[in-house]
Protein backbone atom coordinates (compact mmCIF):
# COMPACT_ATOMS: atom_id res chain seq x y z
CA UNK A 1 0.00 0.00 0.00
CA UNK A 2 2.83 2.40 0.79
CA UNK A 3 4.36 1.72 -2.63
CA UNK A 4 1.00 2.56 -4.27
CA UNK A 5 0.97 5.93 -2.49
CA UNK A 6 4.50 6.69 -3.62
CA UNK A 7 3.62 5.75 -7.21
CA UNK A 8 0.59 8.10 -7.13
CA UNK A 9 2.67 11.04 -5.88
CA UNK A 10 4.49 11.68 -9.20
CA UNK A 11 1.13 11.71 -11.03
CA UNK A 12 -0.43 14.06 -8.49
CA UNK A 13 2.65 16.30 -8.61
CA UNK A 14 2.55 16.37 -12.42
CA UNK A 15 -1.13 17.34 -12.32
CA UNK A 16 -0.48 20.09 -9.77
CA UNK A 17 2.38 21.48 -11.88
CA UNK A 18 0.20 21.43 -15.01
CA UNK A 19 -2.54 23.37 -13.19
CA UNK A 20 0.02 25.87 -11.87
CA UNK A 21 1.50 26.35 -15.35
CA UNK A 22 -2.01 26.98 -16.76
CA UNK A 23 -2.65 29.62 -14.10
CA UNK A 24 0.66 31.34 -14.83
CA UNK A 25 -0.21 31.52 -18.54
CA UNK A 26 -3.74 32.76 -17.75
CA UNK A 27 -2.45 35.52 -15.48
CA UNK A 28 0.38 36.63 -17.79
CA UNK A 29 0.82 40.39 -18.08
CA UNK A 30 -0.90 42.03 -21.04
CA UNK A 31 2.26 43.75 -22.31
CA UNK A 32 3.72 40.51 -23.69
CA UNK A 33 0.89 39.96 -26.19
CA UNK A 34 1.21 40.14 -29.97
CA UNK A 35 -2.59 40.61 -30.04
CA UNK A 36 -2.27 43.80 -27.97
CA UNK A 37 0.23 45.14 -30.50
CA UNK A 38 -2.14 44.22 -33.35
CA UNK A 39 -5.14 45.85 -31.64
CA UNK A 40 -3.20 49.00 -30.78
CA UNK A 41 -2.00 49.38 -34.39
CA UNK A 42 -5.54 48.96 -35.70
CA UNK A 43 -6.91 51.66 -33.42
CA UNK A 44 -4.07 54.15 -33.80
CA UNK A 45 -4.22 54.05 -37.58
CA UNK A 46 -7.50 52.84 -39.10
CA UNK A 47 -7.16 50.70 -42.21
CA UNK A 48 -7.18 52.50 -45.57
CA UNK A 49 -10.59 53.87 -46.49
CA UNK A 50 -11.96 53.34 -42.98
CA UNK A 51 -12.73 55.61 -40.08
CA UNK A 52 -13.90 55.15 -36.51
CA UNK A 53 -17.26 56.72 -35.77
CA UNK A 54 -17.48 58.12 -32.22
CA UNK A 55 -20.90 59.59 -33.05
CA UNK A 56 -22.31 56.15 -33.86
CA UNK A 57 -20.53 54.64 -30.83
CA UNK A 58 -22.42 57.14 -28.67
CA UNK A 59 -25.65 56.40 -30.56
CA UNK A 60 -25.33 52.64 -29.94
CA UNK A 61 -24.56 53.16 -26.25
CA UNK A 62 -27.69 55.31 -26.02
CA UNK A 63 -29.75 52.67 -27.82
CA UNK A 64 -28.49 50.03 -25.39
CA UNK A 65 -29.63 52.16 -22.45
CA UNK A 66 -33.01 52.90 -24.03
CA UNK A 67 -33.53 49.17 -24.57
CA UNK A 68 -32.48 48.39 -21.00
CA UNK A 69 -34.85 51.05 -19.69
CA UNK A 70 -37.75 49.44 -21.61
CA UNK A 71 -36.86 46.14 -19.95
CA UNK A 72 -36.64 47.65 -16.44
CA UNK A 73 -32.84 47.35 -16.22
CA UNK A 74 -30.46 50.01 -14.87
CA UNK A 75 -28.48 52.05 -17.42
CA UNK A 76 -24.96 51.17 -18.49
CA UNK A 77 -22.20 53.70 -17.95
CA UNK A 78 -20.38 54.38 -21.22
CA UNK A 79 -16.67 53.87 -20.63
CA UNK A 80 -13.45 53.99 -22.63
CA UNK A 81 -11.94 51.15 -20.56
CA UNK A 82 -12.42 48.63 -23.40
CA UNK A 83 -12.65 51.13 -26.28
CA UNK A 84 -9.43 49.90 -27.89
CA UNK A 85 -10.65 46.30 -27.58
CA UNK A 86 -14.05 47.14 -29.11
CA UNK A 87 -12.65 49.24 -31.96
CA UNK A 88 -9.88 46.76 -32.73
CA UNK A 89 -12.31 43.86 -32.98
CA UNK A 90 -14.67 45.88 -35.20
CA UNK A 91 -11.72 46.73 -37.48
CA UNK A 92 -10.52 43.10 -37.49
CA UNK A 93 -14.00 41.96 -38.56
CA UNK A 94 -14.03 44.58 -41.32
CA UNK A 95 -10.56 43.70 -42.62
CA UNK A 96 -11.21 39.97 -42.59
CA UNK A 97 -14.88 39.98 -43.63
CA UNK A 98 -16.45 38.17 -40.68
CA UNK A 99 -18.69 38.75 -37.70
CA UNK A 100 -18.00 36.79 -34.54
CA UNK A 101 -16.21 36.67 -31.23
CA UNK A 102 -12.99 34.93 -32.27
CA UNK A 103 -10.42 37.31 -33.80
CA UNK A 104 -8.78 36.56 -37.14
CA UNK A 105 -5.63 35.89 -35.08
CA UNK A 106 -7.42 32.98 -33.38
CA UNK A 107 -7.90 34.78 -30.05
CA UNK A 108 -11.18 34.01 -28.29
CA UNK A 109 -13.15 36.75 -26.53
CA UNK A 110 -11.62 35.80 -23.17
CA UNK A 111 -8.07 35.77 -24.51
CA UNK A 112 -8.61 39.15 -26.22
CA UNK A 113 -9.89 40.68 -22.98
CA UNK A 114 -7.02 39.14 -21.03
CA UNK A 115 -4.45 41.11 -23.04
CA UNK A 116 -6.11 44.35 -21.97
CA UNK A 117 -6.69 43.64 -18.27
CA UNK A 118 -4.43 40.75 -17.33
CA UNK A 119 -6.44 38.74 -14.82
CA UNK A 120 -9.97 38.58 -16.24
CA UNK A 121 -11.16 36.82 -13.09
CA UNK A 122 -11.36 40.32 -11.55
CA UNK A 123 -14.47 40.78 -13.73
CA UNK A 124 -17.42 38.73 -12.48
CA UNK A 125 -19.13 39.24 -15.86
CA UNK A 126 -17.81 40.17 -19.31
CA UNK A 127 -19.70 39.95 -22.58
CA UNK A 128 -19.69 41.15 -26.16
CA UNK A 129 -22.10 41.84 -29.01
CA UNK A 130 -20.79 42.15 -32.58
CA UNK A 131 -22.57 42.97 -35.86
CA UNK A 132 -22.23 44.63 -39.24
CA UNK A 133 -24.60 46.49 -41.53
CA UNK A 134 -23.63 46.36 -45.20
CA UNK A 135 -26.89 47.72 -46.63
CA UNK A 136 -26.47 50.43 -49.27
CA UNK A 137 -27.90 53.13 -47.00
CA UNK A 138 -26.45 56.37 -45.60
CA UNK A 139 -24.11 55.90 -42.64
CA UNK A 140 -26.07 57.78 -40.02
CA UNK A 141 -28.10 57.20 -36.87
CA UNK A 142 -30.72 55.23 -38.88
CA UNK A 143 -28.01 52.77 -39.91
CA UNK A 144 -26.88 52.47 -36.28
CA UNK A 145 -30.49 51.75 -35.25
CA UNK A 146 -30.79 49.10 -37.98
CA UNK A 147 -27.60 47.43 -36.76
CA UNK A 148 -28.82 47.61 -33.15
CA UNK A 149 -32.04 45.83 -34.17
CA UNK A 150 -29.91 42.83 -35.22
CA UNK A 151 -28.91 42.49 -31.57
CA UNK A 152 -32.45 43.00 -30.28
CA UNK A 153 -33.80 40.32 -32.67
CA UNK A 154 -31.12 37.79 -31.63
CA UNK A 155 -32.01 36.09 -28.35
CA UNK A 156 -28.39 35.71 -27.19
CA UNK A 157 -27.47 39.31 -28.06
CA UNK A 158 -30.66 40.70 -26.51
CA UNK A 159 -29.94 38.68 -23.38
CA UNK A 160 -26.50 40.33 -23.16
CA UNK A 161 -28.13 43.74 -23.51
CA UNK A 162 -30.51 42.94 -20.62
CA UNK A 163 -28.06 41.39 -18.15
CA UNK A 164 -28.65 42.95 -14.77
CA UNK A 165 -25.04 42.52 -13.59
CA UNK A 166 -23.55 44.57 -16.45
CA UNK A 167 -22.82 48.14 -15.39
CA UNK A 168 -20.47 49.42 -18.12
CA UNK A 169 -20.19 49.39 -21.90
CA UNK A 170 -17.49 50.27 -24.41
CA UNK A 171 -18.62 50.60 -28.01
CA UNK A 172 -16.47 50.51 -31.13
CA UNK A 173 -17.75 51.37 -34.61
CA UNK A 174 -15.76 51.49 -37.83
CA UNK A 175 -17.02 52.58 -41.23
CA UNK A 176 -15.78 51.79 -44.72
CA UNK A 177 -17.89 53.04 -47.59
CA UNK A 178 -21.53 52.60 -46.68
CA UNK A 179 -20.90 49.68 -44.29
CA UNK A 180 -20.31 49.66 -40.55
CA UNK A 181 -19.01 47.05 -38.12
CA UNK A 182 -19.78 47.45 -34.42
CA UNK A 183 -18.77 45.83 -31.15
CA UNK A 184 -20.12 46.45 -27.67
CA UNK A 185 -18.24 45.06 -24.68
CA UNK A 186 -20.15 44.85 -21.39
CA UNK A 187 -18.84 44.22 -17.90
CA UNK A 188 -19.73 44.30 -14.26
CA UNK A 189 -17.74 46.28 -11.68
CA UNK A 190 -14.34 44.61 -11.24
CA UNK A 191 -13.17 43.11 -7.99
CA UNK A 192 -10.01 44.45 -6.32
CA UNK A 193 -8.32 41.09 -6.88
CA UNK A 194 -8.90 38.12 -9.13
CA UNK A 195 -10.11 34.83 -7.74
CA UNK A 196 -6.58 33.34 -7.81
CA UNK A 197 -4.87 36.25 -6.00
Amino acid sequence: MINGVYRALPSALALALAILASLVVMLQPAAASPYLDYATRLTQSPPDGAQYRPDLEEELAGLANAYRSQKGKPPLQASDDFLIAARAHAADMMLNDFVGHRASTGHSFDSRMRVFVGDITRYPSLGENAARDTQKTPVDSRKARALFQQWVKSSSHAKALRRIDYAFVSTGVIQRGDSIWAVQIFWSPPRQKGIFQ
